[in-house]
């Protein structure tokens, strides 16, 4: 396709690109709010994925009355839900309460951590350990744990208030969104608008159906690994390390200390068959979903999208990196159809 040559048409795009930028610099600068976003999308995303399995599944069955089967399905499935957490929960209460003890620990210098009162005393006499050392370790350690504790908080919280909001909008008035749109545009201007929203929603519920259904996956082997493998609060880390493999590159690797280090609580055999179950889940990853599952709804350059994370996560951390590849998605569908309706606006003179 040969290029324009009229300058508004560049002019245009640019202001385009511009505008753009800054509405997802707003975005990441409350990035607290934008995850919450995310995340009610992504349910969205899931429940209408399975509210459109559910109706081809129950045409099958025209005697049976869908609400009681679909309220019978949801009460089964929070309730399995709420088992698994508060089977775990014992786990969790005990995890900080023991870190609570090693805080006390570091800063006393109890002959706990390092055998006896005299061990200890050679220790730092030594000058191999310092208490300030051990101080500015048990507090960096308190804090992190307070402060992720109080961020999840203010996540369930955030998101009981927004989540069900957008439910409820979505579902309510997503038949509406192209008479809206044809009530505020141009005729010309609404088709363009109506296009690039369809293409938009197309690849990213490809690109996130692509990223759950690997999430899911890896989380799934992992959970089943720890539980044969006896490792404490199975449940909770192996949900932990399917979320944390939405993050490119980093994610299984900060995925894998949490359970590599609670297995060792129980026994270095324990801790090695945790490091195997997740080397297993990331080679069923590298090797067979992401060749032959994940790169058949997601068509991008592998090249490219190196790039591009590596570029965001400098950028913006790891949340960029998450949400670098959905970014670009956008950014291409709106420059390519804005290009090709200005095109039609201004064309080249002769």
């Amino acid at each position: 396709m040969v290029l324009s040559a009229n300058r508004n048409v560049w002019r245009f795009l640019l202001a385009i690109s511009v505008f753009f930028a800054g509405f997802f610099g707003i975005l990441f600068y409350f990035q607290d709010i934008f995850i919450i976003l995310i995340l009610g999308a992504v349910l969205l995303l899931i429940s209408e994925k399975l509210l459109s399995y559910f109706n081809r599944v129950m045409d099958r069955f025209p005697n049976l009355n869908r609400k009681v089967v679909g309220a019978a399905l949801i009460a089964f499935a929070f309730l399995s839900f709420f088992y698994l957490v508060s089977s775990q929960m014992h786990w969790i209460v005990a995890l900080v309460a023991e870190a609570a003890t090693v805080q006390q620990d570091y800063l006393s210098g109890s002959s706990a951590l390092f055998g006896s009162d005299s061990e200890f005393a050679r220790l730092t006499d030594s000058g191999v350990i310092r208490p300030e050392d051990l101080q500015a370790v048990g507090n960096a350690i308190f804090t992190e744990l307070t402060g992720t504790i109080s961020k999840v908080s203010y996540y369930l919280f955030s998101g009981v208030l927004i989540i069900p909001l957008m439910f409820s909008l979505y579902f309510r008035r997503r038949n509406n969104l192209d008479s809206y749109i044809y009530g505020h545009a141009h005729p010309k201007h609404a088709e363009v608008v109506l296009r690039a929203l369809k293409s938009i929603g197309k690849e990213l519920e490809d690109f996130f159906s692509a990223k759950m259904l690997e999430s899911a996956v890896v989380g799934l082997i992992c959970c089943i690994g720890f539980y044969l493998a006896g490792v404490d609060g199975w449940f909770f880390l192996g949900v932990l390390a399917g979320f944390l493999n939405i993050i490119p590159y980093i994610g299984p690797i900060i995925g894998a200390i949490p359970p590599i280090i609670v297995g060792y609580f129980n026994s270095p055999e324990t801790a090695i068959l945790a490091a195997a179950t997740v080397l297993v889940a990331q080679l069923v990853d590298n090797f067979y979903l992401i060749p032959f599952m994940i790169s058949e709804k997601v068509n991008i350059n592998p090249l490219l999208s190196v790039v591009l994370t590596l570029a965001a996560s400098k950028l913006l951390g790891p949340l960029g990196m998450i949400f670098a590849i959905p970014i670009f998605i956008i950014y291409k569908i709106i420059i390519i159809e804005s290009y090709k309706a200005l095109v039609k606006i201004y064309p080249d003179e002769d």
